[in-house]
């Protein structure tokens, strides 16, 4: 018997494990052998279809998660991965764009009406990022016959994090030809061609980035922010913010450190004052979205947290937290950065504690 098949069995029937048919008020632990956790996880989903949160403790897991849910049934579009988006605060460099795409795809994801399953590493889970109403008025829904205002709609591109680029190649790009706009959107595989007559949008189609050949048209495309960190709004002065702590991080260091951070900061600075998206903008996520939640948080009141080992996450997350906290505090003693800490990131796991309905699976 196909696996899928057991599991919609195992989802009409529901007999062996009925701690699991119905929501709970905060967590139930369970004795459950790993393998058998993605078939029950996905008879309940198959069951009563709604927003789901796996975390688990390796990246490795992660995908024998995801495999293991499309086996037993999981639709494709469905499932997804939410990897970390904190690789820029270790070093210098531009975010990584597939990781962020993904990242944003799931992070949509979590918020949308319809019920996904998203599967992460407990760190990733609880890195900060935007908020529910944030993440909801950024998305930009785009339909075949519907009216948009083309240079409106790239100056929105370029406020939520896209770049004009030509040809459109990788996620978070744009570009415009005449009545055409090309856009890659994050979260997702294929770039998006919109074909405008006058402001009505006469075809939208998917093409190949890499030969610009179409592949199928669709009717209606939902676009999702091109970065976490938001730009501040133009009334926010962040130099007078951050300048009075940053003359007391240059009396700390010694002369080449305090050279490179007033140079970094200069630059970070004139970059926010100009509203525009740079590398080493999330650095300053704290102070431009202080406190802000996780995506344990955007699973809403009627989502669903599953958590693989909860004690081996614990110590997962707990070491991230360590290693972040640590390179952080390296990068602020050689003057790459101004000092920040850990938990200015990272939600500690036991927010995870704290959820309507978890189930806590171990052996």
């Amino acid at each position: 018997m196909r696996l899928d098949t057991f599991t919609r069995r195992l989802a009409a029937a529901s007999p062996v494990a009925p701690a699991l048919a119905a929501r709970s008020s905060g967590t139930r632990w369970l004795e459950v052998a790993p393998g058998a956790r993605p078939i029950l996880v996905a008879g309940r989903w198959l069951a009563s279809p709604q927003r789901t949160l796996i975390l688990t403790t390796t990246h490795d897991r992660v995908q024998q998660w995801q495999a293991r849910l499309a086996q037993a049934g999981i639709p494709a579009d469905h499932l997804h991965s939410l990897p970390s988006g904190l690789s820029v605060l270790f070093e210098d460099a531009a975010p990584e764009t597939v990781a962020l795409s993904d990242r944003l795809g799931s992070l949509r994801a979590l918020v949308e009406d319809a019920p996904h399953i998203v599967i992460a590493t407990a760190s990733a889970a609880l890195e900060r990022t935007l908020d529910i109403e944030t993440l909801r008025a950024d998305m930009i829904t785009l339909r075949q016959g519907g009216r948009v205002d083309a240079d409106e709609l790239l100056e929105l591109l370029g406020r939520l994090g896209y770049e004009q680029a030509e040809p459109v190649r990788v996620p978070g790009q744009f570009a415009r030809r005449g009545g055409i706009i090309d856009l890659f959107p994050m979260g997702t595989d294929r770039p998006l061609r919109l074909d405008l007559f006058d402001d009505e949008i006469e075809s939208m189609r998917r093409f190949d980035p890499m030969t610009q050949r179409s592949i199928d048209a669709v009717e209606e495309w939902t676009i999702t922010p091109g970065r976490e960190t938001r730009l501040p709004s133009t009334e926010f002065d962040i130099r007078s913010l951050i300048e009075p702590t940053l003359e007391l991080e240059l009396a700390k260091l010694d002369e080449a450190s305090a050279d490179l951070l007033r140079h970094n900061t200069n630059e970070d600075l004139e970059a926010l004052e100009r509203r525009v998206y740079f590398d080493r903008l999330d650095l300053y996520r704290p102070l431009l979205q202080p406190d802000g939640p996780c995506a344990v948080d955007l699973l809403g009141d009627d989502g669903w947290l599953v958590l693989d080992e909860p004690l081996e996450l614990e110590i997962a997350a707990e070491r991230s937290a360590d290693e972040l906290g640590q390179a952080l505090e390296h990068r602020a003693a050689r003057g790459e950065i101004m000092h920040a800490v850990a938990h200015d990131f990272l939600v500690g796991i036991e927010h995870t504690t704290n959820f309507a309905d978890a189930v806590a699976m171990s052996h």
